[in-house]
């Protein structure tokens, strides 16, 4: 339940100002890191990544704050962390209050969670719990009001920081933006690829803006004011699961929504997000280095009060329970309390956790070292993640990019390649909860080791992005490259279990939307049913609208087939598909709204054709039911399509001998009609 507002005597007219703190559903850091602690409570030098959030939003006068989660599996550490804070931070007012979800996926989930719970009360502030940030939201959530004030329009205000010439990250927290110049109005938003060169502009924007402003690679720190519009809105849309598809939906939809979003871009202050181990590197060499004052390491963000001594001449910051000499560090080095430090060793760029030890001849660089870790002897460390607890003994090397997770041991004498990931418990069996009889590969671990390699698939090809470590790794394993045809058997050995995975998903969705529409041609659902149950499937299975547009096509053809599946003749099918068409009108046109969703209806049928014969007859009759009975396709696109070859299948001849007489009728029904405007 929310907690009320520090004045009862005023309720009626105060008015709250809401955050909502996205804590537990984007992407982590990897089970190696995540299996014990959720991505928001890891340390960022020294301090947990949501306690940045929490503490900016209490300097900016945010009064009550919705951290939502997911029920598991973390929920309750996330809790009683926000407890902590808030007791101790009570006399400062700020209400931290955690929503947990069982069911929650994504932001589309969390905001039709929260409208039905009713727990937003006006305008609100969103964001994600792995921001780091120090820009005026009380500045931001005043451009918004009065913005709105002006236009009810404008539902939601995007902020953007523009970082023109600097390096931005990956390619998720990166945007294309166009703007009308005069109004702030988002007109084109399309997350940034790196590999782009070109930048598109929609001729459309040109003929009806007469001021643009363009930022071809805006930095996103995914803040967002909204009103309480927007959570309507994705409880209306079960297909918007993101703030994108949200974005795109009210851009495509604007006249029939009569919504817009307007977007502000700010050339100064820090705001970023800590999204992955690359920007999870860059956001704490940015905390070290203070371009994110007044959040800056030596000062707790829980206490306010200083934890560490500064070296300003040198960056580096050390607990005053720590032993480290001077000598040891080099640049932007953070000793955590409790931890000891070798007069021999060497760290540079490095943040060590309280309760380290550190010991002679150990050099480490680029590197995060979580608590109670213990290196002994000769250990070599580049651009690494080590977990709580983790032991190295001595003369052990870990090669860029490798990342342990919490209690791993490791050593003496061995060396880990490149972007290794270890665990310290065993991989986990496909049919039992843990595969409790294997045992530690020495030529892994070492003698003394314990520590097994974790080898899912998409642990690996983060690690292979991984910024800190990718240029090293290349450099570390030139010599042991695959030659070029190894190289093309690899990746087309990848490309295959891709499209292993792509295939059963596709096959998983269409099941369900063949169901979906069976059961509502015999049961007699309405169609707004059946387009709630297409949404939800294609939200569960992540499909692209042309996906979902031709699967709905093929189905309703076949939706009667399905009914009895008894075989008919010519008439008989006929007799089915036509019931299923003249069912289902409403679900295509749901989702044709523009000619190229008729190109894809048209691409369906014929490639359903291809596949299955049987309607290769029926083909003259379907097209003149969409076209004249049911107004789903235009004349001009089918004879665009025609002309065009179709789809190109090997059924394309056939077909378009089939469907000769009607192109013919339809091209001198528009040739009557443009004789009739002549006339006129």
């Amino acid at each position: 339940m929310v907690p009320k507002p520090k004045d009862m005597g005023d309720l009626s007219e105060e008015k709250l100002l809401q955050c909502v703190v996205l804590a537990d559903f984007r992407q982590d850091y990897g089970s190696t890191i995540s299996q014990d602690i959720p991505k928001v409570l890891t340390p960022l030098v020294n301090a947990p990544l949501l306690d940045y959030s929490l503490d900016w939003l209490e300097r900016s006068g945010i009064d009550e704050v919705i951290v939502y989660c997911r029920a598991q599996p973390h929920s309750d550490m996330i809790r009683q962390h926000c407890k902590g804070f808030t007791t101790r931070r009570a006399e400062r007012g700020m209400n931290v209050v955690v929503v947990a979800s069982e069911d929650c996926h994504s932001m589309g989930d969390a905001m039709r969670d929260l409208y039905e719970k009713s727990l937003l009360k006006d305008d609100f502030i969103l964001i994600y719990g792995d921001t780091v940030a120090n820009i005026d939201l009380q500045a931001l959530m005043t451009k918004h009001r009065e913005r709105r004030s002006a236009d009810k329009k404008f539902i939601m205000t995007l902020l953007y920081m523009n970082k023109t010439g600097e390096y931005i990250g990956d390619d998720e927290s990166t945007a294309t933006l166009i703007a009308n110049a005069a109004t702030g109005k988002v007109l084109h938003h399309v997350r940034r690829s790196s590999s782009k060169s070109k930048l598109p502009i929609p001729a459309e924007l040109l003929k009806n803006c007469s001021q643009l402003r363009v930022f071809p690679a805006v930095s996103d720190p995914g803040i967002a004011v909204c009103s309480e519009v927007v959570p309507s809105l994705f409880l209306d849309n079960f297909d918007y699961g993101t703030r994108d598809s949200l974005i795109r939906g009210v851009i495509e939809q604007e006249e029939l929504l009569d919504y817009a979003i307007a977007c502000e871009v700010l050339d100064s202050g820090y705001a970023t997000r800590a999204t992955s181990l690359p920007l999870y590197e860059k956001v704490s060499n940015e905390v070290i280095r203070r371009q994110a004052h007044p959040l800056v390491p030596e000062v707790s963000l829980t206490s306010h009060r200083i934890r560490y001594l500064y070296d300003d001449f040198t960056n580096n910051y050390c607990e005053a329970s720590a032993k480290f000499h001077k000598g040891s560090g080099g640049r932007d080095v953070v000793i955590g309390a409790g931890s000891e430090v070798s007069l021999t060793a060497q760290l540079d760029r490095t943040v060590i956790g309280d309760h380290c030890t550190i010991q002679d001849n150990v050099k480490i660089s680029s590197s995060f070292i979580m608590n109670n870790v213990n290196i002994k002897k000769g250990c070599v460390l580049d651009q690494c993640y080590l977990g709580d607890n983790v032991k190295l003994e001595e003369n052990v090397v870990l090669l860029p990019g490798c990342v342990l997770g919490a209690n791993v041991i490791l050593g003496p004498n061995i060396t880990v390649p490149a972007a290794t990931c270890l665990s310290s418990m065993p991989p986990v069996d496909e049919f039992e909860e843990e595969n409790t009889t294997q045992e530690p590969d020495p030529k892994i671990c070492g003698s003394q080791g314990h520590a097994f390699v974790v080898t899912e698939e998409d642990e690996d090809e983060d690690l292979r992005k991984i910024i800190w470590g990718k240029e090293k790794v290349e450099e570390t394993s030139s010599e042991e490259e695959l030659s070029d045809e190894e190289d093309m058997d690899e990746v087309m050995g990848e490309d295959a279990h891709m499209r292993d995975e792509d295939e059963q998903r596709e096959y998983e969705f269409r099941r369900e939307i063949r169901e979906s529409v069976t059961n509502a041609l015999s049961s007699g659902s309405a169609a707004e049913n059946v387009v709630l149950e297409i949404n939800a499937s294609r939200h569960a299975y992540n499909m692209s609208m042309e996906e979902v547009l031709t699967t709905v096509t093929q189905v309703i053809l076949r939706a009667g087939e399905d009914m009895d599946p008894e075989k008919y003749d010519t008439e008989g099918l006929w007799a089915l598909t036509k019931k299923s068409l003249s069912k289902f009108p409403d679900v295509f046109k749901n989702y044709v709204r523009k000619p190229r969703d008729q190109i894809t209806v048209l691409n369906a049928i014929e490639a359903l054709m291809s596949e299955h014969k049987e309607y290769l007859p029926l083909a003259q009759k379907i097209f003149y039911e969409l076209n004249q009975v049911h107004d789903v396709l235009d004349n001009e696109v089918i004879i665009y399509w025609y002309k065009k070859e179709g789809n190109s299948t090997p059924v394309s001849t056939t077909m378009k001998n089939l469907i000769q007489k009607f192109i013919n009728w339809l091209e001198d029904d528009d040739d009557e009609d443009e004789e009739s405007e002549d006339d006129a």
